[in-house]
């Protein structure tokens, strides 16, 4: 599409935004794991922690040991947020030892109402604080977010002015921050103001990194994305699950409904099929959400966690890859009136799990399926329709095999049958 980029970079923002409002302590241990698993899928971008007071916010009272625990590869960038000068402190004396990040997010809102009730100050208390933060920052080689909460509405206050976010962009800049974040801090935004806005700071700040963060508030998390893509957004702001939001302090609650950030899973899936590229595998993006649901004990947001992903034919063949533990293999229909030879017992069932393998991927020849562990119940034929089902139970790569759970329902919902087959694919022992 004219105007949207290729390619994006998304910065997965669980392990701060997500969690700042959980009012759960999530182990540190947990923390560095999912960190660790985003980097090994492909982020690029991670929001790892903030250095807010532990009094304030304790679930990043261990901000430090995460830091030290996560990997680090020279092509991941680790933003953390620092609220102040003592938090700028911290950070740089860990980046000493080696611990640190490459940028943080500095944080002012458009909405002085809304500063207030997030950080007691006026802009005029705030801002040369910041400017001296940022100053700091960009001195010890730290790149610095500028980020303009509520940039698309508060929750307190309502419209903020375009001016005031033009303002608050010219000034960010001239101190020094190397790239500025339009904040949907509460989900007021809507897809045409979205694009307004980016599209009027593109042209008033050329050749600046803009970065979309949005929160699904109000079920327009994806649209607004969208509309920043059609912006040529390239930078974008997610969390797994759709976590996020006000912190969990004790101070008023302004933030009704859902909290959370635009869902990283939804988000991944809906750029891919769109032909954009995130560099980010959708299985194994689901899987971290699942791993994150885990971590929180209970079901996220994430629409595509539910579903699976699009169902899409590979042209390639079926490998020992394709099938992953505990995954499920998208159902197929097998229609008896196009059956070309009248097949029964063993070799029937090998030839239905063979059809419904075929309608995911080229099935080689060479694949043995062994289906003495499936029961048959009647026969197939005449104008009979079943649609069959896999779920992957065991992958042994020494053996190339894969072990497949098996249930294959006539059109009533009927069991034909159903059981377990064994796959072993050429080269095995």
């Amino acid at each position: 599409m004219k105007g949207m980029p290729e390619r994006v970079n998304i910065c997965e923002c669980w392990a701060r935004d997500g969690l700042q409002g959980e009012g759960q302590f999530i182990p540190t241990e947990k923390k560095i794991a999912i960190i660790n698993r985003m980097v090994e899928i492909g982020f690029k971008r991670i929001e790892a922690t903030s250095f807010a007071h532990p009094k304030l916010i304790p679930q990043f009272s261990d901000s430090l040991e995460v830091l030290k625990g996560i990997r680090r590869p020279p092509d991941v960038t680790y933003v953390a947020i620092i609220p102040n000068d003592k938090a700028l402190d911290r950070l740089l004396d860990i980046c000493h030892q080696g611990y640190g990040v490459q940028e943080i997010t500095a944080i002012l809102s458009a909405s002085e109402d809304h500063l207030l009730a997030n950080l007691e100050r006026t802009f005029e208390e705030a801002m040369p604080p910041l400017a001296d933060l940022v100053k700091r920052a960009r001195q010890a080689g730290i790149k610095v977010i500028g980020c303009i909460g509520t940039a698309f509405g508060c929750p307190l206050a309502g419209e903020v002015p375009l001016e005031k976010i033009i303002e608050l962009t010219g000034w960010y800049l001239d101190k020094g921050a190397t790239s500025i974040m339009l904040g949907d801090t509460t989900g007021e935004a809507n897809p045409r103001q979205v694009r307004e806005i980016f599209g009027h700071m593109k042209d008033r700040f050329p050749g600046v990194d803009f970065v979309a963060h949005f929160h699904d508030t109000r079920g327009m998390g994806l649209a607004n994305t969208l509309a920043a893509l059609q912006e040529g957004i390239v930078l974008h702001d997610s969390s797994f699950g759709g976590m996020g939001g006000q912190p969990a302090t004790r101070r008023p609650k302004y933030h009704k409904g859902f909290a959370g950030n635009t869902c990283t899973e939804d988000m991944v899936l809906m750029m891919e099929e769109m032909g954009v590229q995130t560099g980010l595998n959708i299985d194994d993006v689901i899987d971290t959400g699942l791993m994150a649901e885990e971590f929180c004990g209970r079901n996220l947001l994430g629409h595509v966690t539910r579903s699976g992903p699009v169902r899409h034919c590979s042209s390639r063949p079926l490998s020992l890859q394709d099938l992953r533990p505990n995954g499920e293999i998208a159902p197929a229909l097998l229609f008896a009136g196009k059956m070309k030879e009248g097949l029964s017992g063993q070799a029937l069932v090998g030839y239905v799990i063979r059809e419904a393998l075929a309608k995911n991927w080229s099935v080689p020849e060479n694949l043995r399926i062994f289906t003495d562990g499936i029961s048959v119940k009647g026969e197939f034929e005449g104008r009979d329709i079943l649609v069959t089902r896999f779920k992957v139970l065991e992958i042994q790569k020494g053996k190339n095999e894969g072990t497949l759970e098996v249930l294959c329902q006539r059109a009533n919902g009927d069991v034909f049958m159903e059981g377990q087959a064994r796959l072993t694919f050429s080269g095995s022992a």
